[in-house]
C-alpha cells in the first residue's frame, strides 16, 4: 500500500512519521498523468492532497481510477468551497468518492495518522482471526529469489536469497504480499510475521547447508519495526537457535527519513548492524535527498530501484549518474545491487558499471526452497542442489 504525496514541505515530518507508523510507502507524483499511472495495479493506496494539489485533472483521474483500483483518499484543506474558483469542480468530483477524509491544511501528525488509519481500515480484505490462524498453522510459505554476485573470476555466482512470503489461504488460493500485507499491519501482527519468516529462512539455510548450498538470505523489514526496541535482540535470539551467525542475514528496509540522527529508528538500525547484521537501503531511486544522507546511515548495501534502472536503459546521462552513485557506494564500502533486471542488455550494461549484484526474473523468479540452483548469471549453467 501506497502514500502518495505532493511534493509539499507543509506537514513534511507529520508525513514521514505516519509512513513509518503505517509501514507505507511513499511516493511523490507531480501531474495528474504521473498519477494516472501509479494508480495502476492492484496495489491498495491512500492518496494525499493539499488543497494546492487539487486540480480537474487529479479529481478526475480519481474519480476514473474507483472502478478497478482500491485506495482512500485524504484531502488536507478546509471543507468549505476553495478559495480558486476554478477547483469549485475538482472539489465536487473529490466529494463523491467513497472513501474520504478530511484534515486541516496543516497536516497534523494525530489528524493524518487518524486519516490514514480509517482510510486503510475501509480497504482491508482480512480479519485479524483468519490471519492469526494463518500464522499458528504455519500457512505463510516462503519463497526464495536469488541474487547474483560477481566472483573472484569473470562468474556470477549465487550467495544470498532474498526471503519472499506468500499466504496459502484455504479459501481464496496463494496470495501475494499485497494482497494481505496492509492486513497484518493494521492488526499489529507484523513483528510476528517478521519474526516467524526469519525463523523459516533459518531453517532453509540450515537444510541448504546439509546439502552443499551455503547461502545467507535477506529479510525485509516494515518501516514500523524499527521503534521496536527488542527487535535486534529478538532476531539475534532467532537466529541463534539455529546456529547461525548474525552475518548470515540481511535486513532490507525502506526507509523515508533519514536526516534526524537522534531518531529512534536510526538507534534500531544501529543495534542491528551492532549485533552482525548486515543492512540494505531497499528501493533506492537515486534522489537528491538520498545521495546527501548517503554517508550518514549505517547501511552495507543499497538497492537500486527497478524504475531507476529503466529510466537509464536508454537515456546516456542517467546512465552516468548511475555509475557515479556506484561509485560513491564503494567508496563508503557499500555494495550496491540493482533489482528487476530482465534482460540480458540491462544486465550487461550494469556489469559495464561495475555494480555488485543482480535480481530479477533474468536471473530468476522466486521459487520454493526445492527448486533452488547455483545460479552463475544469464547465459550459464545451473546445479540444481536443494
Amino acid at each position: 500500500m501506497l502514500l502518495i504525496a505532493s511534493d509539499n514541505s507543509r506537514g513534511a515530518r507529520a508525513v514521514s512519521d505516519v509512513v513509518r507508523e503505517l509501514s507505507l510507502t511513499l511516493t511523490v507524483f507531480a501531474s495528474a498523468g504521473t498519477l494516472v499511472e501509479l494508480m495502476g495495479g492492484r496495489s491498495r493506496r491512500i492518496v494525499l492532497l493539499t488543497e494546492a494539489d487539487v486540480s480537474e485533472g487529479v479529481a478526475s483521474a480519481l474519480r476514473n481510477a474507483e472502478q478497478d483500483a482500491h485506495f482512500g483518499v485524504i484531502v488536507a484543506a478546509e471543507r468549505h468551497s476553495p478559495r480558486d474558483s476554478g477547483k469549485v469542480a475538482a472539489f465536487e468530483q473529490l466529494a463523491r468518492i467513497d472513501n474520504l477524509e478530511w484534515i486541516g491544511p496543516d497536516i497534523d501528525h494525530a489528524e493524518l495518522a487518524a486519516a490514514a488509519r480509517a482510510c486503510r481500515d475501509r480497504l482491508l480484505e482480512f480479519s485479524r482471526e483468519e490471519l492469526d490462524e494463518g500464522l499458528r498453522d504455519r500457512r505463510f510459505i516462503v519463497k526464495y529469489q536469488p541474487k547474483v554476485e560477481r566472483g573472484s573470476s569473470a562468474e556470477w555466482l549465487t550467495r544470498e536469497a532474498e526471503a519472499l512470503v506468500r499466504w496459502r489461504h484455504p479459501d481464496r488460493g496463494l496470495v501475494e504480499p499485497l494482497g494481505f500485507l496492509p492486513d497484518i499491519e493494521a492488526a499489529g501482527l507484523m513483528a510476528r510475521l517478521t519474526d516467524y519468516v526469519l525463523e523459516e529462512a533459518a531453517a532453509q539455510l540450515v537444510r541448504w547447508k546439509n546439502k552443499g548450498l551455503d547461502l545467507c538470505a535477506c529479510i525485509n523489514l516494515a518501516s514500523s519495526q524499527l521503534v521496536d526496541e527488542s527487535l535486534a535482540a529478538r532476531s539475534a535470539e532467532i537466529v541463534g537457535r539455529f546456529g547461525l551467525p548474525c552475518s548470515s542475514f540481511t535486513f532490507e528496509v525502506t526507509e523515508q527519513d533519514l536526516t534526524d540522527p537522534a531518531a529512534r529508528h536510526l538507534a534500531t538500525l544501529s543495534e542491528l548492524r551492532d549485533r552482525g547484521f548486515r543492512l540494505c537501503l531497499d528501493n533506492f531511486r537515486v534522489a537528491a535527498a538520498s545521495l546527501g544522507a548517503l554517508g550518514q546511515l549505517p547501511f552495507d548495501e543499497i538497492k537500486i530501484h527497478a524504475s531507476a534502472i529503466r529510466k537509464a536503459k536508454d537515456d546516456p546521462v542517467r546512465q552516468k549518474v548511475l555509475a557515479a552513485i556506484i561509485g560513491l557506494a564503494h567508496s563508503l564500502d557499500m555494495t550496491v545491487c540493482a533489482e528487476g533486471i530482465e534482460d540480458e542488455l540491462t544486465f550487461t550494461f550494469l556489469k559495464t558499471i561495475n555494480c555488485d549484484k543482480m535480481q530479477g526474473f533474468l536471473i530468476s523468479e522466486a521459487v520454493m526452497p526445492k527448486l533452488m540452483r547455483k545460479v552463475y548469471g544469464p547465459g550459464s549453467e545451473s546445479e540444481q542442489v536443494a
